[in-house]
């Protein structure tokens, strides 16, 4: 992309982040708007915004066109924020957790999946093959919601104030910050190890970017059997009971990583048994507590999943960004991390109700 824009890569990397941001920001304004004027009018305007910006991208004869189409893409890909609050509309209370299990699994593993398929992408397409590939998910994701979806445009919610006051309920409920809360702990848990996986497997395993990529599926593999195994335990447990055997084994693929570490048993065959632990635990807890949350403000779906989507992506940024600080450390410093996280998370969820 460097070369094609004749820019340097510094700059490229810097499109990432202004996506970033954007895309953030973007998730604020649509979850409120979803609540004034409907999930389905809101998702598919989202979904025709983002692939006019996907296109542009493709079509951009210099970076700064880029730039701007891809903050275009950015303002549309707030839409990604209305799943939660989609769950909450089409399904019933005692089924929710169970399809946010479907739902974050599924997520999870293609995010696992990803390196894969973005290296056939652009092994075909080049550059351009995964903003190709995106303009073709959201034509079919367009088309599947304008097929499925009732329209539930809300006539009573048409004043910015009571978005705001929505807003301020929200965020001055404990409970619902708390639940939020521990689903960004074990978030930023997940989002870390992803994030550090290339630097462990790639540059001091030596694995070639195939090897890495069956290594990323096999645990994509196990997010998808934890959600498995998830599904079914939620059918005779508490949702706080889940989320505390959830946080449990966070705490437990935390020890057994400082122990590799310190003892320098590191394979990937021993990295990989910490990794599947934590993935059965995110899979366990990140669905019960946002089910949890979500339940306290059902009426304002939009609005809650805006701001309890916030907390989760600043807390990732922030130990994200804390985490480049520890150099050499890394894995012991993620290991901290894990069991620190758990014991924050099972005291946070005391907390709740009190």
């Amino acid at each position: 992309m460097a070369g094609e824009f004749n820019t340097s890569t510094a700059e490229i990397a810097l499109s990432t982040s202004l996506f970033t941001l954007v895309f953030a920001i973007s998730q604020l304004i649509t979850g409120p708007l979803s609540d004034k004027w409907g999930r389905k009018e809101v998702l598919l305007g989202c979904i025709v915004v983002s692939t006019l910006g996907s296109i542009g991208c493709v079509l951009a004869t210099d970076y700064p066109g880029f730039l701007l189409f891809r903050v275009i893409q950015a303002i549309g890909c707030g839409f990604f924020v209305l799943g939660h609050a989609l769950v909450e509309d089409l399904f019933e209370e005692r089924d929710r957790a169970r399809v946010r299990i479907y739902y974050m699994t599924l997520s999870g593993s293609f995010v696992a999946l990803s390196p894969l398929l973005g290296s056939w992408l652009q092994t075909t397409f080049d550059w351009q093959g995964s903003f190709y590939g995106f303009a073709i998910k959201a034509l079919g994701m367009f088309i599947h919601a304008q097929v499925i979806l009732p329209s539930k445009a809300i006539s009573h919610q048409r004043t910015p104030v009571s978005v705001l006051r929505t807003l301020i309920s929200i965020v001055g409920n404990r409970d619902f910050i708390r639940y939020w809360w521990i689903a960004a702990l074990v978030f930023a848990c997940y989002f870390a190890l992803i994030s550090v996986t290339p630097l462990i497997f790639m540059d001091e395993f030596k694995l070639s970017e195939y090897q890495y990529a069956l290594v990323l599926m096999v645990y994509g593999l196990a997010y998808f059997l934890g959600g498995v195994v998830a599904s079914a335990v939620q059918k005779h447990i508490s949702l706080t009971l889940q989320i505390n055997i959830g946080l449990g084994l966070l705490g437990a693929a935390g020890v057994l990583l400082a122990l590799i570490v310190n003892y320098e048993l590191m394979t990937t065959i021993t990295l990989l048994i910490p990794m599947l632990i934590s993935a059965l635990a995110v899979t366990l807890v990140r669905p019960a507590a946002i089910s949890a949350a979500m339940l306290l403000f059902s009426s304002s779906a939009g609005t809650a999943a805006s701001a309890g989507n916030s907390i989760m992506f600043i807390t990732a940024a922030v130990s994200s960004a804390a985490l480049a600080q520890t150099g050499d450390n890394l894995l012991m410093t993620i290991a901290v991390g894990f069991i620190a996280f758990s014991l924050w998370g099972l005291l946070t969820n005391a907390r709740i109700g009190h």
